[in-house]
């Protein structure tokens, strides 16, 4: 099945961008392709280097981090742990990524997670593996932050908190991006967006 017949957008070093569409229409797959979790035939640079199709090792060596649609943590791994994997993929050791900053600065942003750190991630609240998900995409130290549907299923005062920790990402300098079904509450953060109707993105 093709999901994304065409798309064509640059997003520039430091921006905030939405894609945005109706479900089943291709925001989630441009992203897929992006990031190499799915097979594309168009090109992709990332930071000016033509970015090989299907090499998603590649694509986190030039700084991009995807926050996957659904979490997918590690259920039987504790929330400290799943959020210390972000770090040990450019610390390569689980001492340094517990007195990184990067790991400091995950926690500073969702504070709520602290007296859950020792708990598997599988019996945490929604909301609450949501913010393991985007902490473990921080700790990877990334250039750009690609976030996949943040607030699928999550109660509308967590949602908000979720993104206030993004708005903070940003401010920071990172490159965001954000699939958000609902345009209003994505472009509270976001300067611009990329509409996804029937496969193809403008």
């Amino acid at each position: 099945v093709v999901a994304v017949h065409d798309a064509t957008f640059t997003i520039a070093e430091g921006e905030s961008v939405a894609i945005t569409g109706p479900n089943g229409n291709g925001k989630s797959s441009i992203l897929m392709g992006i990031v190499g979790l799915a097979t594309r035939r168009g090109e992709v640079e990332i930071f000016g280097k033509p970015a090989p199709s299907g090499d998603v090792m590649w694509t986190a060596r030039r700084g991009l981090t995807l926050v996957p649609e659904r979490r997918q943590l590690y259920p039987k791994l504790s929330a400290a742990d799943n959020i210390i994997l972000g770090c040990y993929s450019w610390t390569r050791s689980i001492g340094k990524a517990r007195k990184s900053d990067a790991y400091a600065f995950a926690l500073e942003l969702f504070p709520d997670l602290r007296p859950h750190l020792s708990q598997a991630a599988g019996t945490l609240s929604g909301g609450q593996q949501q913010m393991v998900a985007i902490a473990r995409g921080l700790a990877s130290n990334p250039r750009i932050l690609a976030v996949d549907e943040p607030c699928l299923g999550l109660a509308e005062a967590v949602s908000k908190r979720v993104y206030q920790a993004l708005s903070r990402v940003h401010a920071e300098g990172t490159t965001l991006i954000v699939v958000e079904e609902a345009p209003k509450r994505a472009l509270q953060i976001c300067t611009r967006r990329v509409e996804v109707r029937n496969g193809i993105a403008a």
